[in-house]
């Protein structure tokens, strides 16, 4: 185990305990985001100034997201004075430079989400290169459903294990944080891997599951209504809360020495109330 992650995830959720009002901005922040993102989504465009207004909202909208997570990626890092405030200062200068890595780990998605286009070929192929022997014990549906889930892996577990630390070095050094040694940090440890599956469970297959439910006995339509409200509402703070938390793991992971260097010394993360 390596020193720098001792008391990896008790520190971890004593950083995200201890910083409630960045929790709560993001609870705040994305709602309105979202709300925002909705209305956006229907400025008609028959009128130059309609699409000037469609330009300049959408501008708007993305430069608040991406202001939002480059900040709290600086909160939570070790040697920040966990004023949120102050990261959300500092980190104006860095938003272009995470603007580029934004627009490589979409397109990354992008390319892997094609793959679910060609699954079948794909097992198909894997099934051909096989050896004789075990081609005949394996059925085509298998493989076509291990090349499914292979994708799957891809897309949500090994992307983002990748490329959300990358993504966290730019949001705290700027374009520095693209040649980081530390965004390889995280990547290294079983630990950070087994948390990220954690916050992902919470913050996305349980919200997926909830929003997807579907009543078993007959009822009210007021009822049914409450209850979605209240099953997306839920889903919703699961994946706020999962995300701050997968923030300050990826931000305690990948601060190596200078985390060895405060665990020796305190123990733990310095926890001071934001700000």
């Amino acid at each position: 185990m390596s020193s720098h992650l001792q008391g990896f995830e008790r520190d971890t959720l004593a950083a995200v305990l201890s910083s409630k009002r960045v929790w709560l901005a993001h609870v705040i922040t994305n709602a309105l985001l979202m709300i925002a993102f909705f209305y956006w989504t229907r400025i008609p465009e028959e009128t130059g100034w309609q699409f000037v207004l469609t330009i300049i909202g959408g501008f708007v909208i993305a430069f608040v997201t991406l202001w939002l997570h480059t900040a709290t990626f600086d909160y939570f890092r070790l040697a920040s004075e966990r004023c949120f405030r102050k990261s959300l200062r500092s980190s104006v200068a860095r938003i272009l430079a995470f603007v580029i890595w934004t627009v490589i780990f979409g397109l990354v998605l992008w390319l892997i989400g094609q793959l679910w286009n060609y699954d079948e070929q794909i097992g198909g192929w894997a099934r051909h290169i096989l050896p004789l022997f075990l081609r005949g014990r394996i059925t085509p549906r298998t493989m076509f459903s291990a090349s499914h889930w292979f994708v799957w892996f891809l897309y949500f577990i090994l992307g983002p294990i990748l490329f959300l630390p990358l993504g966290a070095q730019v949001g705290v050094k700027n374009f520095r944080g693209f040649y980081s040694a530390a965004t390889f940090r995280p990547v290294r440890e079983v630990r950070f891997w087994l948390t990220y599956l954690i916050c992902f469970v919470i913050g996305a297959y349980v919200p997926y599951t909830l929003a997807w439910m579907v009543p078993r006995k007959p009822s009210p339509l007021n009822e049914q209504t409450w209850s979605m409200v209240v099953r997306l509402g839920f889903g919703y703070f699961l994946l706020v809360t999962a995300w701050v938390i997968l923030c300050a793991a990826i931000m305690r992971a990948s601060d190596g020495e200078e985390a060895t260097g405060q665990s020796t010394t305190t123990g733990r993360i310095p926890l001071v109330p934001v700000s």
